[in-house]
């Protein structure tokens, strides 16, 4: 009985290596200012209040309600919020379809204008229910009143080819992934534990670069080819390669069960103040999103 209220009680994307040691300090704070006032009625009620609330910041990483939903966007509303509680303002993986995060939301990697910059216009390539409509014709996905997914032809084509992928290092990746992608260069990135791919067009600083993760990678290409069996052109087959990853249930890279969250680190991480987080798939073993959801 107790186990099973500890374990419904935990919150393994807000403790651990993944703990928010800014809002830990802001809850325990809040904490002792609660006990405190408590004492004042109680010792023994200002006791338990402090007993029971360090244990939920132990396995919750946190004891205010809410504080994950609230927190990015009090942050979000300070100049450079993101950056001074988590050392960067962006932690988003980018997408082969270079110039566009993994929500498919547009940015600019060089500045040119030029073939980095993919908001579907530019690759002629339908977006939204125009490229579901397209991928169900093709027999990409399959559709109905209630549901899409991939079919199971597609399926077990992205598998086949995702396999050997999963032994390739991040050199080969970084070669492999100018196939399919609009971007002219292409180089390994390895930081902080951490091995990315970063895409470019004549990028002279990595400011100008997209980076993408190792599991992106290896989804991105291998969906694009698989998808090329049933579409004509490489941007289409790219861009459902990008759109499949949200159908995935297992990490491209090391095969561990991906899990649903957020893409706010606690108290970073929100799009804009007024908008809460957005839902992540992302791989618990290497730390990485494969997608982020609308």
């Amino acid at each position: 009985m107790g186990l099973t209220l500890v374990d419904a009680l935990r919150r393994p994307e807000h403790t651990g290596e993944n703990r928010c040691w800014p809002c830990t300090v802001v809850n325990v704070a809040i904490l002792g200012a609660v006990t405190v006032l408590f004492a004042v009625l109680s010792p023994i009620l200002a006791v338990a209040t402090a007993a029971v609330g360090l244990f939920l910041v132990g396995v919750r990483g946190y004891f205010v309600p809410g504080t994950p939903r609230y927190a990015p966007a009090l942050v979000a509303r300070i100049p450079g919020g993101n950056a001074l509680f988590h050392g960067t303002a962006d932690q988003q993986s980018g997408s082969l379809r270079t110039g566009q995060r993994t929500d498919g939301s547009a940015e600019s990697d060089d500045g040119d204008g030029g073939d980095d910059s993919d908001d579907g216009d530019e690759l002629d390539v339908p977006e939204g229910d125009a490229l579901l409509d397209r991928l169900v014709d093709a027999g990409v996905l399959t559709a109905d009143d209630e549901t899409v997914a991939p079919t199971d032809a597609f399926e077990a084509r992205r598998r086949e080819e995702m396999a050997p992928l999963r032994d390739a290092d991040t050199e080969e990746l970084a070669d492999l992934a100018l196939e399919f992608s609009p971007a002219t260069e292409s180089h390994a990135v390895r930081q902080d534990g951490q091995e990315w791919v970063a895409l470019s067009s004549g990028a002279t600083n990595a400011l100008e670069e997209t980076w993408l993760t190792r599991p992106i990678t290896i989804a991105e290409i291998a969906g694009a080819r698989a998808a090329a069996d049933f579409v004509d052109d490489d941007e289409t087959a790219l861009a459902a390669a990008q759109t499949c990853r949200m159908f995935l249930e297992t990490c491209p890279d090391c095969g561990t069960d991906l899990e649903r969250g957020t893409d706010a680190s606690c108290c970073g991480g929100a799009r804009s103040p007024d908008g809460p987080p957005s839902e992540t798939l992302f791989c618990p073993s290497c730390e990485a999103q494969v997608y982020t959801f609308d």
